[in-house]
């Protein structure tokens, strides 16, 4: 056998500009789920994760990107643990057409979300609903030029409401763009963290139109298996926390004879029957005397 190696060749010519795993070798390589890359606002700061870990933050309350793919609609998740902003869980179920339930193992709550007990208003805190709206999308940080792709959970006030001159929740930001004659993933868009709200909500709004090199790793982020995931994984399934498996029941050990252990009939008990006088009046002790002779 050859002792040279193909890692210590030089790569061909034609294959030189093709720098990276692409998605075939990602998906075969177990790269699909987990050990992805994503953006919490957790604690009302920009945090970037990667692989469930943190590994920066900024302090600026506005962050610059470009939107290279979304969900094409809202989702739902809904948790049944209480809420731990500091522990990242598997959600117990999970909708990402925001109308029937991908799970279907023991977390599914209901075969539709509209009929869902879990949608129903106090279900949740106070009047509101324990299954919650989300969106995510896709996005590539302003002046990185590794391309690289992060996901972005939305939570429901960042999705509905009406904007305000250029500052926007999301659904309506793209309606604002659109309306204006341009496409989602050919502007820099500034996210920004709405100070006056009491929960964490997002506005979106434009910068600028992206340049050439920005335009050429957008397009070749948008179809990429990371942009794939980043709007259907949920936040779980990119930081690669597992769902926990249920235990299986313990079977009760079952005594078994052995072949040549002889099994005697079961013997029929005797109860003796006992007599009763009918004649005159029984005393306390003749009939103590009477219950006590059953065997």
């Amino acid at each position: 056998m050859s002792n040279i190696s193909v890692f210590n060749q030089e790569v061909p010519s034609f294959l030189q500009g093709a720098n990276g795993l692409n998605d075939l070798t990602k998906s075969l390589a177990g790269k699909a789920a987990g050990g992805g890359k994503r953006i919490s606002i957790r604690g009302g700061v920009f945090r970037k994760i990667v692989g469930g870990e943190e590994v920066g933050k900024i302090t600026s309350r506005e962050l610059n990107v470009i939107i290279v793919n979304a969900a094409r609609g809202v989702s739902r998740i809904y948790y049944a643990g209480k809420y731990d902003p500091n522990a990242i869980v598997p959600p117990t179920c999970v909708s990402n057409d925001g109308v029937h339930p991908d799970t279907k193992d023991e977390g599914k709550q209901s075969d539709s979300c509209a009929a869902c007990p879990q949608n129903i208003a106090g279900s949740g805190n106070g009047n509101s609903r324990a299954c919650r709206y989300t969106r995510k999308i896709a996005v590539v940080l302003e002046g990185d030029p590794t391309g690289d792709v992060y996901q972005l959970q939305l939570p429901s006030t960042s999705i509905f409401g009406k904007g305000e001159g250029n500052l926007h929740p999301f659904e309506s930001y793209i309606k604002f763009i659109a309306g204006n004659g341009r496409n989602i993933n050919q502007i820099v868009t500034q996210i920004s963290l709405d100070t006056d709200s009491d929960t964490p909500k997002l506005l979106f709004s434009p910068v600028r139109h992206i340049n050439e090199e920005e335009w050429l790793l957008a397009s070749a982020a948008g179809d990429s298996l990371e942009a794939k995931n980043a709007i259907t994984l949920t936040v779980a399934q990119t930081d690669g926390v597992k769902k926990p498996t249920l235990a299986a029941p313990v079977a009760k050990p079952v005594t078994q004879m052995e072949p040549d252990e002889e099994v005697s009939e079961p013997v029929k008990r005797v109860t003796k029957k006992v007599e009763v006088t009918p004649a005159g009046k029984k005393s306390l002790g003749d009939v103590i005397n009477a219950w006590s002779a059953v065997e």
